[in-house]
Order: C-alpha cells, then sequence, then structure tokens
C-alpha cells in the first residue's frame, strides 16, 4: 500500500505549509551546540575552532578528559577554569533559540531535546518541562559524595568559580560538580522516560546545529517512525 503523502513538495516551504495545516500539532526539536555559536559559545569538534582544538593550556591527556568523569575526580581543575569561559549568563540567546521560543508560543513544541549545557533554551524563556536536557544543565550543581548529594544553585557555583575555587560541598567538604552528563555517567533519566511518549506523538522532527555524531542522542532520529518529516537545518 502507497503511503499517505505528509509534504506537498520536499522544500522549506513545503514544511512551512504543513507546521501551519491541522496535521501538525506536535513538533520536536533535537539541538546542539551548532545553535548556540553565534552567541560565541564554541562548539565541540570543529577543526580548528572547536572546544577539543583549543585545550592545549589545560595540559591534557587528550581532549575528551576535560569531559570525563574518573578524570574530573582526580583533577577538577582544568574543568572549573574551562567552566569560567563558559558560564551561563555570559552569553544570549540566538534566533534559533528564539524559534523554538514562537513554536512554543504558536501551542506547536511538544518538547525541545538538546545536547546543550549552555541553558540558552531555558533564557529564551522554555520551560523546564519542555525541555529534555540531555547532557545536563549549569543549571544545578551536586555534591560527588554519594552518601550527600547535596544540591547548589547556579549562583552558588558562580560565585566559586569565578573566585577561581573549587567548589567544596559545605556539608561533608567533597568536590561538587555541575549537573553536566560527564562521560562514563548515565543519561538524566528523564531522557528516558519522555522519550517513549514524545516520539509515539511527534508530528514533525526538526534536528537543528548537531552532527549526530553521539549516541544515545543521535539514535531518536530513528524513532519518529517513517510517516512524519524529519529536517535537518544548519
Amino acid at each position: 500500500e502507497k503511503p499517505e503523502k505528509v509534504l506537498d513538495e520536499l522544500t522549506l516551504e513545503g514544511v512551512s505549509r504543513f507546521m501551519q495545516s491541522e496535521k501538525c500539532k506536535n513538533v520536536v526539536c533535537m539541538v546542539g551546540a551548532g545553535i548556540s555559536t553565534s552567541a560565541g559559545i564554541p562548539d565541540f569538534r570543529s577543526p580548528g575552532t572547536g572546544l577539543y582544538a583549543n585545550l592545549q593550556s589545560y595540559k591534557l591527556p587528550y581532549p575528551e578528559a576535560i569531559f570525563e568523569i574518573n578524570f574530573f575526580k582526580q583533577h577538577p581543575e582544568p574543568f572549573f577554569a574551562l567552566a569560567k569561559e563558559l558560564y551561563p549568563g555570559q552569553f544570549k540567546p540566538t534566533v534559533c533559540h528564539y524559534f523554538m521560543r514562537l513554536l512554543k508560543e504558536k501551542g506547536l513544541l511538544l518538547r525541545c531535546y538538546t545536547q546543550n549545557i549552555d541553558t540558552l533554551e531555558r533564557v529564551a524563556g522554555l520551560e523546564p518541562d519542555e525541555l529534555v536536557e540531555a547532557h545536563g544543565t549549569f543549571f544545578t550543581s551536586h555534591c560527588l559524595r554519594s552518601s550527600c548529594r547535596q544540591q547548589y544553585s547556579l549562583d552558588w557555583m558562580k560565585e566559586r568559580i569565578f573566585s577561581s575555587l573549587i567548589p567544596k560541598c559545605e556539608k561533608c567538604q567533597s568536590v561538587v560538580k555541575p549537573d553536566i552528563v560527564f562521560f562514563g555517567e548515565s543519561l538524566p533519566s528523564r531522557f528516558f522516560t519522555l522519550l517513549q511518549s514524545d516520539f509515539q506523538k511527534v508530528d514533525l522532527l526538526l534536528v537543528m546545529g548537531t552532527s549526530l555524531q553521539v549516541q544515545p542522542f543521535a539514535s531518536l532520529v530513528g524513532r519518529s517512525g517513517p510517516r512524519w518529516p524529519r529536517v535537518p537545518l544548519s
């Protein structure tokens, strides 16, 4: 049986008409570092300009070590030095961030799944329940000691990072880490819980600013089913 035609033509104009039709009620956005580069935040993998290409001053065994949990537990200093450069509050959302807010205001945004840790989706006006911050966020922090896990705020962490201090828990003096997902840590349970329901409802999947090289985030593109459009936007 020939499948139903969803778009009247395979162009951005066709996608736009579909978004304005009765058939499109739930839009899911998948976004990565590319939507924040015009805000002044470097992506990770671009040759020469990406974050991993410019970490020589931190004397790492290899660039990715700065985001590895075992390395961080032994040597937290490089990460917190880098965090001062990337910390939320120094950058403003881009047109892409405000486009997602517009989708929200039009009643179309089901969820934004983001790989970014810069919190610019929140700054642009998306609420926490409209977000799945798949790789975590700077917005909250926790003590690393499993028997403590005291939570700390964005402002608490900012005060210590910009004072060039290693943040220590006020209860047990263990290192406090922002709730971003390091290599060697599991993604938030919210990611796995919501994708089960969201991708049964999605009518249109917009992929923006990500090369889809990191799993399991990249696997989301295969969950929307064969009938609904998946649109990569650069």
